[in-house]
Order: structure tokens, then C-alpha cells, then sequence
């Protein structure tokens, strides 16, 4: 018996360190999850890169010195136990110092992460501490080797670029997808929506990461994953910050994406008083007091084919609750029934207490009302 137990013991950690192996070089680089995690909150500036070309069809070498055309301002809060992801539009307008005024994904190329720094400072008020900047190939090298991740896509995407080598043409629903399929996902912006659509996708791409990445075959592949996409990836944290925020990150905390509120205009025109209240309450920790009262407010309820003859039903018990209501079919059925909020998150609570449904603090709400009542199949 004894002697099984060595055996089984011997596999168990051949085993562990087969699972383990790849994160390696990682660990040398970078050293092993710190479990205090973090003793403070730790600002970052979060940006993905667009490949530069060095001729027709020929990606020139990673320089990291690409526009910054996803740009997110990355709150980790240990107090809260939260992480809030705030996406910037790349069509905002800033003045760089130096180079007068341009969007703010020009910041990059004419002056690299810093500059990117002060334009992000300018446009949202919050001085990010370091910088993360990820190239393209680190999405594919992640998605593929987490074995793809399942995402509900709402609606026809197409698009073509020859002269960049994007094919993109996914159908509507729910679906796997790899890193190729994730990058047309995540880069089509070609609709009446523009940025902003393609924004909302990213953040039901991060839901859907976390989501596969929690899970037990994805936590198997993770440190082949890390390790693959590793490579494609350049920033100032130093060890010891690159150690506590792996603790942090095994604590599993909330997930909070945020849209940086604006309406469209010239750009992005940012609404000022709106991102007061969020940054009081996500960036520097002030309580928001405000009542949520529903009534008067305006809910867009989502829906797809398989919910068509419970929308009615739905929208009549909204309308109960003093909610004005927009009725938006779609052409598949989103992943999970949910009340989305880009905002403090009360009116979500509220509502979804009332309805007895989650309530997620989301910039994929709909633009222009005060909630998103999603209802899946």
C-alpha cells in the first residue's frame, strides 16, 4: 500500500510539473505569484498595438511602436477586490505635448508609452503608475492555445482588408472561436457604431476570457498559454510588482468594464460629469450616494429569436416598474439573461433585484439609455 501511494505520489508531481513546465521562463523573468498580492492599488495603462507593415501584405518586426488603437486604463483595487477596466476610444482628442492636438491612439508612434501616459492623464484625469503594451500576436498565441473562446457574436461581420491581410466573416451566435476569428471579433469596427461597437465587443471578449480561463480546461492550459503569449508583450513593472499582481489576480476579483461615457461628435466627446462619478467611485474610492430610483428611466431590452414571445411579456413588467422601453431584436440570442450598467452600478442592482436577474457594471450597455436588459435563450 505504501508503495502505491509513493507511485501515485510520483505521478501526481510528474504530473504537476508537465503542467507547470511551460511558465518557466516566465517565473525566471518575472518571479512566482507573490500570495500577499497587492498593498495597495496599482494604476495601469493597458494598451494593444496594430501592426506595422514594411510593405504590401509584409507585417513589418514588433517594435511596439504601432498606434495604440485599444487603450484601457486598468484599476486593480485589493481593497475592493476588484478590477476595473476602462476603455478609451481611440477617436478621442487630446493635445500632446509637443505635437498639438490628435487622437489619442497617435500618442504611441509619435512618442511612445509616456506619451501615451500624459495623453490618457489629459482625457480621463488618472495618471496611470506603468504601462503593459500587448501586440496582436499575443492574442492569437493566447486564444489559440487556451483552445479558443466561446463568444456570442450578435450580428453579420464582415470585412475585408487585402492590403493588411484581415478577412473577417463571422455569422451570428454563440460559437468558438480561435485566435484568427478573435482578432476579427475583436477589430471590426465597420458598422454605424464604429469604435464604440468594437469597444463593446472587447468587453464581452474580457467576460468571455475570464470566463474560459476560470474554468478547469482552461485553467490546464493556462501556463502554455502565458508562456506562448509572453513574448508579445513589453513594460516598466518591475518583479516584485509583476509577483504581487499575479497574487492579486489568484483571489479571483471582480471584473468591472467601464466605457469611457461620451457621446459621438467631432470624435468622441467625452460627458464630463458622468466620468466624475466614475472615476470618484472606481479610480479614487469615494462612495457614491446617489438614490436609485428606476422610475423615469429608460432600459433597451435585448432579445433574440428564441426570446421573441417572452419580450412583450418582459417589457410590459418594465413599464410596471416606471421604466421607459426600447425594444432591441437581435439575431442571436445573447449568452445569459443580465442587466448591464456602464455607470455606479445602483440602477443595475435595483433592477435586477426587482426582476430577480444578475447585474453586471458593463460598458456594453447601450448608448444613450440608463440600462440594458439582456434576456438570453
Amino acid at each position: 500500500m505504501r508503495r502505491l501511494f509513493r507511485m501515485a505520489f510520483l505521478l501526481l508531481l510528474l504530473a504537476l510539473l508537465y503542467w507547470a513546465f511551460p511558465l518557466l521562463g516566465p517565473f525566471l523573468r518575472y518571479g512566482l505569484p507573490d500570495p500577499r498580492g497587492l498593498d495597495r492599488p496599482l494604476t495601469l495603462l493597458v494598451y494593444g498595438v496594430s501592426p506595422e507593415y514594411s510593405g504590401h501584405h509584409q507585417r513589418a518586426p514588433e517594435r511596439f511602436r504601432g498606434l495604440a488603437d485599444t487603450v484601457l486604463l486598468v484599476r486593480l483595487d485589493p481593497g475592493a477586490n476588484r478590477a476595473v477596466v476602462l476603455s478609451i476610444p481611440r477617436d478621442v482628442w487630446v493635445d500632446l505635448p509637443g505635437y498639438g492636438w490628435h487622437k489619442i491612439n497617435a500618442a504611441n508612434p509619435l512618442g511612445g508609452p509616456e506619451l501615451l501616459k500624459a495623453a490618457v492623464a489629459q482625457a480621463v484625469g488618472v495618471e496611470a503608475e506603468r504601462f503593459v503594451a500587448v501586440s496582436l500576436n499575443a492574442l492569437y498565441a493566447f486564444v489559440d492555445a487556451l483552445g479558443g473562446v466561446r463568444v456570442c457574436v450578435e450580428k453579420p461581420l464582415r470585412y475585408e482588408d487585402k492590403a493588411a491581410g484581415l478577412s473577417i466573416d463571422l455569422k451570428p451566435g454563440c460559437q468558438v472561436l480561435d485566435g484568427k476569428g478573435a482578432e476579427g471579433f475583436l477589430r471590426f469596427r465597420h458598422d454605424a457604431l464604429g469604435d464604440i461597437g468594437r469597444i463593446q465587443r472587447q468587453q464581452a471578449f474580457f467576460q468571455a476570457l475570464k470566463e474560459k480561463v476560470l474554468s478547469p480546461a482552461g485553467l490546464l492550459r493556462l501556463p502554455r498559454a502565458v508562456a506562448q503569449a509572453e513574448a508579445h508583450v513589453r513594460t516598466d513593472l518591475s518583479r516584485e510588482e509583476v509577483g504581487r499582481i499575479l497574487g492579486f489576480a489568484l483571489r479571483r476579483p471582480e471584473l468591472v468594464s467601464l466605457l469611457l461615457p461620451g457621446r459621438f461628435g467631432g470624435g468622441w466627446q467625452v460627458d464630463r460629469e458622468a466620468l466624475l462619478e466614475l472615476r470618484a467611485l472606481y479610480f479614487e474610492g469615494r462612495a457614491w450616494s446617489e438614490e436609485a430610483s428606476l422610475r423615469g428611466r429608460t432600459v433597451a431590452l435585448v432579445y433574440g429569436p428564441s426570446a421573441e414571445g417572452k419580450a412583450e411579456e418582459v417589457a410590459e413588467r418594465l413599464r410596471a416598474l416606471g421604466l421607459r422601453v426600447w425594444k432591441r431584436p437581435l439575431e442571436a440570442d445573447p449568452p445569459r439573461t443580465e442587466v448591464l450598467e456602464n455607470g455606479p452600478g445602483l440602477l443595475a442592482r435595483a433592477l435586477g433585484e426587482a426582476l430577480g436577474v444578475p447585474h453586471r457594471v458593463s460598458g456594453e450597455a447601450l448608448l444613450g439609455a440608463d440600462l440594458t436588459l439582456r434576456l438570453g435563450p
